[in-house]
């Protein structure tokens, strides 16, 4: 488990520190602060409900396989001879608003499933995702966090290892490695000719995919090789592993849960032999994905009701495993009313927040990328929108407009008028 190999050597350079794969491929980080630029920005409902319908062009990842704001939304990026397109992840438990948008080969597949389990008010969302080469066994799959906790000290009688509190497995801390390889073995050690090919820390992923900082923190990669429907095949999986103590004072002194576990766990596969000369193509899918600060907002909410509801049980006299059955059936019973009330203070918070004069809210830039445009200020109309294929848009201030990826480009020297160009609306 220990072999040194040079198939992860490499992993870190070809992701780069913009990369969010944890939320690029739904990989469990859903909580995760959004990367600079994509948040922050007050839910609009207009906006929220224009980001919910499918893009009408596919948009364009950047050269490097992320996607940009000025690239093409009709002919897409092309790395290693395939060309990519648009798909939009949405989330049907919260009225199909989009959790984000991400690019993959357009001849491949794409599934993802977002599920919310209320009475997991520590972790309510899980998330999975597979990209697939339809004619082989590419792919590039995400899977929900692993995440777990542990008391110091221990208390006989309280909890059984491996149950479920709040959406956390109680069970004893494992190493980094340990416990990728448990998780390798539990969903792929049933394959014929599974084996371990080896293992490497990696100390740069958690940056590279933008997971929040701590002192117990590690990326760490595996790669193991298996036969699928009687070929062989060889995949890496990835993951960010971390410990975190919390430390309670009470009566009975200071006491410890460690929460610890699996971030952003995912992996690339590809027929044996061919993983290394196509790392290109699974990094760039890894490194398209855009969140919606529309739904991150929503996940924000949601966590903060439900661990107040959570916390008004143990208050009220219930020890945690009675407080989380009440809280989850006082949910069963009034999801919608959750829900209702969610959506009234996402929009109070939208109506205080809304950004003024010319501002536009992240939420409302999300919707014009996966729209394949880009709002610029236009003297004619206040704002406009016009294709994200250009970088450059001038306007004659009489509705005439010129689009152009060419910075010397001057429509003045050619055409009558008085043409200005148009800046993105900020």
């Amino acid at each position: 488990m220990h072999t040194r190999l040079r198939w992860l050597d490499c992993v870190c350079r070809s992701v780069p520190c913009s990369l969010a794969c944890a939320a690029a491929l739904l990989l469990a980080s859903c909580g995760a602060p959004s990367p600079e630029g994509t948040g922050g920005g007050a839910a609009q409902p207009s906006s929220a409900s224009a980001a919910s319908r499918p893009p009408e062009t596919p948009t364009e990842p950047a050269a490097n396989g992320a996607p940009d704001a000025g690239s093409s939304p009709r002919h897409g990026a092309i790395v290693l001879g395939e060309h990519f397109t648009t798909r939009v992840v949405n989330d049907p438990q919260q009225g199909g608003l989009p959790v984000g948008v991400v690019a993959i080969p357009e001849s491949w597949t794409f599934d993802a499933q977002v599920t919310w389990n209320y009475a997991n008010y520590s972790n309510p969302v899980s998330a999975s995702s597979r990209a697939q080469n339809p004619k082989n066994a590419e792919a590039v799959i995400g899977y929900p966090a692993a995440q777990f906790f542990d008391l110091r000290p221990r208390y006989p009688g309280i909890f059984q290892f491996g149950q479920n509190v709040g959406g956390y497995i109680y069970a004893a801390p494992q190493s980094p490695v340990v416990t990728l390889a448990g998780f390798v073995q539990q969903i792929r050690g049933r394959q014929p000719g599974f084996q371990f090919v080896g293992s490497k820390d990696l100390p740069d992923l958690p940056e590279a995919m933008r997971v929040p900082p701590a002192t117990n923190q590690r990326g760490i990669g595996i790669k193991v090789s298996y036969d699928l429907e009687g070929s062989p095949v060889e995949e890496e999986f990835y993951a960010v592993h971390y410990v975190l103590e919390i430390p309670y004072d009470g009566p009975q002194g200071r006491t410890y849960q460690i929460n610890w576990g699996l971030l952003s766990i995912h992996s690339f596969r590809a027929p044996r032999g061919m993983l290394d000369e196509r790392r290109a193509v699974f990094a760039a899918v890894a490194k398209s994905f855009r969140p919606n600060p529309a739904w991150q907002q929503r996940l924000a909410a949601i966590n903060a009701y439900l661990q107040e509801q959570f916390n008004r049980q143990i208050q009220a006299g219930y020890d945690q495993i009675a407080a989380a059955a009440r809280l989850s059936q006082q949910i069963s019973a009034n999801n919608d009313a959750m829900i209702a009330a969610i959506d009234r203070q996402l929009a109070a918070s939208s109506a205080s927040g809304a950004p003024r004069g010319s501002g536009r809210s992240s939420v409302e830039k999300f919707d014009d990328y996966i729209r394949g445009v880009e709002t610029v200020d236009d003297p004619y109309y206040g704002t406009s929108q016009q294709s994200a294929d250009y970088q450059y848009h001038w306007t004659d201030g009489y509705g005439g407009y010129r689009n152009t990826n060419d910075p010397s480009y001057r429509p003045g020297q050619t055409e009558s008028g008085d043409w200005t160009l148009m800046p993105a609306t900020r």
